[in-house]
């Protein structure tokens, strides 16, 4: 569906600020038997709306095809490091919030149940919501009760039997809603009084701040920053009642909003916002050509290697690293093949690129170059990978920190 009106304002005055062509969905890892069929692709642009600032692609993928068509790929229990921020998470929001033994915990978007796990170890009621049916079925292997579809009025009815949630979570998936309000009207529907809807994902600021611009792929939707969002909660007759940002993905923002008082953090959010020129088009022209500069850079770098007879893996096959991938045009003819720790990703192939996946046992001594995909733990897979193969070059590809 092709994007005329803004998700939060419904302004028509929307700008395209950022181009990467022609993409397949970034977290549709393919499997074998389907390397032969037709792979959709569908523009990749993000616009920015004049009236309000908010960031968005310029087509959505129905949420049907983006996590029911194809087994979801991605497990927020798979890493140490997202095992022990979902911990900290937990433990902070629940003082946060004031969380009482027995109170209900719901989270949207819960995937295998990692971050209500916690909340239950520190004895909330807990209540997952996931339309992925593979992850569904892995929550509920995992002691997680987890409704199988989207967050919806159906589900909420479902969510109600057990009462209204003090704490609402969404991680990493706020920002793959459409349409909003109606989503926001859910919210509203099951929330406490005196509870807390707790949002984190990356935070739009960092693909300008950071250069980030591989976090931009089809299964998000929008791109989410505090300026926006003020008037957005207001015609819900919620507030920001505190923000903060954490390293989490390399550059997230966790937003707490209830029925509260406006925090004076987001008067202090949004100055940094305009500092950086995030609602600035001049600002968006020139990091467009930084970006193809990266690609030209990093394409370079990937053919002297071939041409002086390395052999090159990619590491960690990331739901970004695919906007990379694609983006670069860079497949086989340059990449031997990509390996990660998730089995929902190994025996799998990368989407567009067709990369075959394997695990990390699969590097041997014959690979001489490593391009990291999943930047965001790229010290993580460094000290993994380096102690066994001392003579490897690792290859972390990104436009540069102003």
């Amino acid at each position: 569906m092709k994007v005329s009106e803004c998700h939060l304002c419904a302004s028509k005055n929307l700008t395209k600020v950022l181009d990467l062509g022609f993409h397949p969905l970034a977290d549709f890892f393919l499997k074998e038997s389907q390397l032969d069929e037709q792979e959709r692709r569908y523009p990749l642009c993000v616009l920015l709306c004049q009236d309000c600032g908010h960031g968005m692609n310029s087509f959505v993928v129905p949420a049907e095809v983006r996590y029911q068509e194809n087994d979801y790929s991605y497990d927020s229990g798979n890493s140490k490091i997202s095992i022990q921020h979902f911990q900290e998470m937990a433990e902070e929001v629940a003082a946060r919030a004031e969380l009482k033994n027995g109170d209900l915990v719901v989270d949207i978007g819960s995937n295998i149940g990692t971050l209500l796990g916690h909340f239950k170890n520190i004895g909330a009621e807990v209540q997952g919501v996931d339309p992925a049916r593979n992850i569904a079925e892995l929550a509920e292997k995992n002691g997680i009760s987890t409704i199988n579809d989207f967050f919806n009025a159906s589900s909420c009815e479902k969510i109600l039997k057990k009462g209204k949630a003090k704490i609402i979570t969404i991680t990493n998936a706020f920002n793959h809603i459409s349409p909003l309000d109606e989503f926001m009207k859910c919210i509203i529907s099951i929330l406490d009084k005196n509870g807390s809807f707790v949002i984190e994902l990356p935070y739009f600021l960092e693909i300008i701040r950071k250069k980030h611009f591989d976090v931009v792929y089809l299964e998000h939707v929008s791109y989410i920053a505090i300026k926006p969002l003020v008037p957005f909660f207001k015609k819900f007759g919620l507030s920001i009642t505190h923000v903060e940002e954490n390293n989490y993905m390399s550059g997230s923002i966790r937003i707490f909003v209830g029925y509260g008082q406006e925090s004076e953090l987001v008067a202090k959010q949004i100055v940094l916002e305009e500092k950086f020129g995030l609602y600035d088009q001049a600002e968006w022209r020139k990091f467009e050509e930084e970006v193809k500069n990266c690609k030209i850079n990093l394409l370079k770098e990937l053919v002297k290697a071939r041409e002086s007879g390395g052999k090159i893996v990619a590491i960690g096959a990331a739901a970004k690293g695919n906007t990379l991938l694609n983006y670069c045009g860079i497949d086989a003819v340059l990449i031997d093949f990509a390996t990660d720790a998730s089995p929902l990703k190994v025996g799998k192939y990368t989407p567009g690129s067709h990369l075959p996946i394997f695990s990390d046992d699969a590097i041997d001594k014959n690979v001489s170059h490593a391009l990291i995909l999943a930047w965001n733990i790229a010290d993580f897979l460094k000290e993994k990978i380096s102690p066994k193969f001392p003579h490897l070059k690792f290859i972390t590809p990104h436009v540069k920190e102003l």
